[in-house]
């Protein structure tokens, strides 16, 4: 027995040593392989003894054994790339695949129905848009839910292939105007001088990537020409905008530059300081009481540029909508001719800025219900809410922008009292509201806003931060919810 057990001891050792030296041909065949850690060897001793309560053989020589130690979770030595979807773990952490299996009947790839970890960070897209490694691993993450823009909770192999733009949240909304022109004379100035300037509506997104209007409406003060009060209307009428929320009072200097700004508690917003931003909250309410709030940037406080006023002989910005002028003694409210939209338009509406009526600021709303032919609807609301003061009307155009047998006024009910509504001539075709060419004049105003309403897909890269995973679902994210920003390639591991 003991020349059988020091045979079996001898032969224990060389199959270690054998084993110690195919780790080390591994690490050397796979020197070069992304993601590889060098393996090292474990030799374990067995030794046999009498053990108290054993009932095992004392005369067992002694053996060893080899156990190759994996260091698969470690951190390697990071190398640069030149693609940016090359990226290295930094710390623990592993990347998630996938095995591929196939293509299935509908064409698409099927996959096992189990995870695969690895280190191997050097991924590229494949023809159908997956992202793959060296190794044949499909990488896996957590998918965007397009109409929502939320990140999921499944994890699934990622294919940008179909990605498709989506609007970002606009947060700040711009204003370069000139709101109006100083008296030649300030101490002649009185309340019939006052004047006024509205803004076309620019294009503001919510959070679900869903458009939506605003505008401005500017009104001097009657008894200081310096002063302006500025108030944020939603200009789709569905009362997003709490208008009195969104009213400031913007002062100007002597020299036509904005001087302060004042909420409409009087408390100051930003600062007086020469070169200091102003930015205006404005807060709109979109959808299920989901609250966003966007920055209206004016300029600077003594800046030339952004809002200014005019001298008394410059040229002041023109009103790009209309507004209501109210005849208080005859409970009369009338539109002004303004063209409205196209002929050749679809889906098009328009909305005269709001004007204050008993403590209710009201405007007409225009939206068009056909585009074959033009038809528009008409009525009276309440731009604070979106609520109805009047029955709606339906008005059918011609091709040159006149209606056939128009109404010419409608009746109002604004706060209890009944008020008529004259609205504008609409059979003169040489002022008519509707203009036969494809777009309305460009305007000559400048409210404009971040947002970006169209982008087309360039490409895929990792976010330098955050964890993995995250940092998956936030290239994703921006691929389908902003234009296309440079990538920020990361080094494989």
């Amino acid at each position: 027995m003991s020349v059988f057990n020091a045979l079996t001891t001898a032969v224990s050792g060389i199959n270690a040593q054998s084993t110690a030296f195919t780790n080390l041909s591994n690490n050397i065949a796979n020197s070069q392989t992304v993601g590889y850690k060098a393996n090292t060897t474990s030799f374990q001793n067995f030794v046999a003894g009498s053990l108290i309560g054993s009932t095992a053989s004392a005369d067992i020589s002694d053996s060893v054994s080899a156990v190759t130690v994996q260091h698969v979770d470690q951190q390697g030595t990071p190398t640069s790339s030149s693609s940016s979807l090359s990226a290295a773990i930094s710390g623990n952490g592993m990347f998630v695949v996938s095995k591929a299996t196939g293509v299935g009947n509908t064409g698409t790839t099927q996959f096992q129905d189990r995870d695969y970890f690895t280190r191997n960070g050097e991924f590229s897209q494949n023809n159908l848009g997956y992202l793959v490694n060296t190794s044949g691993y499909y990488l896996n993450g957590y998918m965007v839910d397009p109409s929502t823009g939320q990140l999921g909770t499944t994890l699934s192999a990622i294919n940008v292939s179909n990605v498709t733009y989506r609007q970002p949240q606009t947060s700040t909304i711009s204003l370069t105007a000139t709101v109006g022109t100083m008296p030649a004379d300030t101490s002649k100035y009185t309340a019939a001088d006052a004047q006024t300037y509205t803004t076309a509506p620019t294009t503001v997104y919510d959070a679900n990537a869903t458009a939506h209007h605003v505008a401005l409406t500017w009104n001097q003060s009657t008894t200081n020409p310096l002063v302006w009060t500025v108030s944020a209307y939603d200009a789709d009428g569905t009362g997003a905008i709490d208008q009195a929320a969104n009213t400031y009072n913007v002062t100007f200097n002597s020299n036509g530059t904005l001087a302060s700004v004042t909420d409409s508690t009087g408390a100051s917003v930003g600062s007086t300081t020469s070169g200091s931003a102003v930015k205006l909250p404005i807060t709109a309410t979109y959808g299920s009481n989901s609250t966003q709030t966007m920055d209206l940037s004016l300029g600077t406080i003594g800046g030339t540029s952004g809002t200014i006023m005019a001298s008394s002989t410059g040229t002041a910005s023109k009103s790009a909508v209309g507004s209501l002028t109210l005849d208080a003694t005859t409970s009369t409210l009338t539109q002004g001719s303004a063209q409205i939209g196209t002929s050749t338009g679809s889906n098009q509406s328009y909305m005269t800025s709001p004007v204050t009526v008993s403590g209710v600021p009201v405007s007409m709303l225009w939206s068009q219900t056909s585009a074959s032919p033009p038809t528009w609807n008409v009525s009276a609301i309440d731009s604070s809410t979106g609520a109805a003061l009047s029955a709606t009307s339906s008005i059918t155009f011609n091709a040159d922008g006149t209606a056939n047998a128009p109404p010419t006024s409608i009746a109002a009910t604004i706060n209890g009292t009944a008020y008529t509504v004259n609205l504008p001539t609409m059979t003169n075709a040489a002022s008519p509201l509707l203009t036969p060419s494809s777009t309305l004049g460009t305007d000559t105003t400048a409210l404009t806003s971040d947002a970006v309403s169209a982008g087309s897909y360039e490409a895929f890269s990792f976010s330098a931060t955050a964890r993995l995973r995250r940092n998956l679902a936030t290239a994703l994210r921006s691929l389908s919810a902003r234009s296309p920003s440079p990538t920020l390639p990361m080094s494989t591991d």
